[in-house]
């Protein structure tokens, strides 16, 4: 008959197996011992020393197979045998205890029910026919008188032993179906969890979790990237977002966040969420954020671009038709101051001449900027251009000369550009972040520069009055100014020129904190 032990795959449940058997019989052994100290009167040692004797020897035995346990499990029949002897010995217990008192008959069903754990059903089955055969004839071999309920008894007890296998045999299969499926739902857990943290690790969206004090659980490397922290768990997310903590753990829109030790502020696409956990037994937030920085200037600028395109198109054909007008009334004029003699009527009509003169370049100006811009091809270096338009500043009388000037280039500052009309688009920004700073206690401009493998990216900043929002959406557009004397068409001109140089324009700024412009223009390899 082929055995099918259990313990081979689980050392664990074998080492519990066997040390139920060796506690078993040392608490035996040890009620034994002191029922004997504390008997009164005479103790029979030729009734009681081959019981202590049965006792010690399986204990003992149980004690060398309990420190071999290893190569116990390489050799089944071996282990097999040890509930075999168990058996034999708990026989020769009952012998000299008696058969009819005996109270060692519960060992047989124990020995039976682990044999049933340890070697599942035919191990079971297997020891119970041992055990019939012993305890049958230990039963048979006994001085007790022989009477009808003594067999009746003893088929009783071997019906139990085989009611005891079957049972123990089919609790050890169910045990080890179940064991295996929760193995196996284990591993399929296991799995899932590292597939969820590779996900949630990898995905280029922030995620945080935090209590409803604010205190982070977990987040991904992409969130420590995007907050400029490397270890985010010692954080509090209410003291990064006090925005959100009116949200009640629901919230979804744009948020301003500024990085440590960085000045520019990032815009980040939110969305909080909250769920119960119950490991925490508390509600988390979830946090999911992306940086939109990049995108909502790009819409910024197609925006503005779109809304420049219509006014340019517009301004030509309105500039086209003033101008014809204007010629008309000029050339009239002139031929009047030619039979006025009236000092008063002449100079009247040089004023007239004057203003019309200025609506021509108006619609000079106008006209260019409607106009569209020739595709650059010349290689120009913007290190040497923007040395050339702050130089002129510090000669300019018409600005305050005391403004500090901060230069930053790195190496290697070439775009595919026309000279002419960079130097003066260069020129409109930076006179308008020195008139910004009419007012400032400490006027400073700072121009950096930075080139990468693709695009090369300039930054101007002032310390002026800076812009509010309202003002900073229409900047761009013709003939919108802050400035008593202005056309606004300076900083029209000017995107129209960066436009045409690819070029991508995006502008911070902050009422009284200051104005930075941030151009960034494609390579030129």
């Amino acid at each position: 008959m082929r055995l099918s032990f259990a313990l081979q795959n689980s050392k664990n449940q074998g080492l519990t197996v066997e040390f139920t058997r060796v506690s078993l019989f040392a608490l035996i052994l040890l009620i034994s011992a002191v029922s004997s100290v504390f008997q009164e009167g005479f103790i029979n040692w030729q009734i009681l020393g081959p019981f202590y004797a049965i006792l010690s020897v399986a204990f003992g035995a149980h004690v060398v197979w309990f420190s071999m346990w290893d190569r116990l499990l390489k050799s089944p029949w071996l282990l097999f045998a040890g509930f075999v002897v168990d058996s034999l010995l708990i026989s020769f217990l009952i012998y000299y205890s008696g058969i009819n008192q005996s109270l060692f008959l519960f060992l047989h069903l124990v020995n039976i029910l682990l044999a049933g754990i340890a070697c599942r059903g035919v191990g079971a089955v297997t020891l119970a026919l041992f055990t019939s055969i012993f305890f049958t004839v230990a039963a048979l071999f006994s001085p007790e008188m022989k009477a009808l309920n003594f067999f009746f008894l003893l088929a009783l007890n071997n019906i139990a032993f085989f009611s005891v296998a079957g049972l123990s045999g089919y609790l050890s299969e169910q045990l080890q179906t179940v064991g295996k499926e929760l193995s196996e739902t284990g591993a399929s857990l296991r799995s899932a969890q590292e597939l969820n943290e590779v996900l949630v690790e990898n995905i280029p969206t922030g995620m945080v979790s935090f209590t409803e004090s604010g205190e982070v659980v977990k987040a991904n490397s992409s969130a420590a990237e995007i907050l400029g922290y490397s270890d985010l768990s010692t954080l509090n997310w209410y003291e990064l977002f006090p925005e959100t903590r009116r949200s009640e753990g629901l919230f979804k829109g744009d948020v301003k966040y500024t990085p440590q030790n960085e000045a520019n502020a990032k815009i980040l696409g939110m969305t909080l969420s909250k769920i119960y956990s119950p490991e925490l037994k508390a509600h988390l937030s979830i946090g999911l954020f992306d940086d939109l920085t990049k995108i909502r200037q790009l819409e910024y600028a197609a925006r503005q671009n779109e809304k420049l395109a219509a006014v340019g198109g517009l301004a030509a054909g309105i500039a086209h038709e003033i101008r014809n007008p204007l010629a008309g009334i000029s050339g009239s004029i002139e031929l009047l101051t030619q039979t006025v003699n009236n000092d008063d009527d002449r100079k009247l009509m040089k004023i007239v001449l004057r203003e019309i003169d200025r609506l021509n370049n108006l619609i000079t100006e106008f006209l260019d900027y409607a106009r569209p811009e020739v595709p650059p091809t010349d290689a120009v270096d913007l290190s040497s251009l923007l040395t050339e338009v702050l130089d002129s500043m510090k000669l300019n009388a018409q600005v305050r000369a005391d403004v500090e000037q901060v230069r930053e280039y790195e190496a290697g500052l070439k775009i595919l550009g026309r000279r002419d009309k960079l130097k003066q688009a260069f020129l409109n920004i930076i006179i308008n972040s020195y008139q910004a700073m009419n007012d400032s206690q400490k006027p400073q401009i700072a121009v950096k520069a930075l080139v990468t493998d693709k695009e090369v990216r300039v930054r101007i900043r002032d310390a002026g009055c800076g812009m509010s929002e309202a003002t900073r959406k229409k900047m761009f557009e013709p003939f919108h100014t802050t400035k008593p004397k202005g056309t606004g068409l300076g900083l029209a001109v000017t995107h129209k020129i960066l436009e045409g140089h690819g070029a991508q324009v995006f502008v911070e700024s902050e009422v009284g904190v200051g104005t930075e412009f941030i151009l960034t223009f494609p390579r030129a390899h």
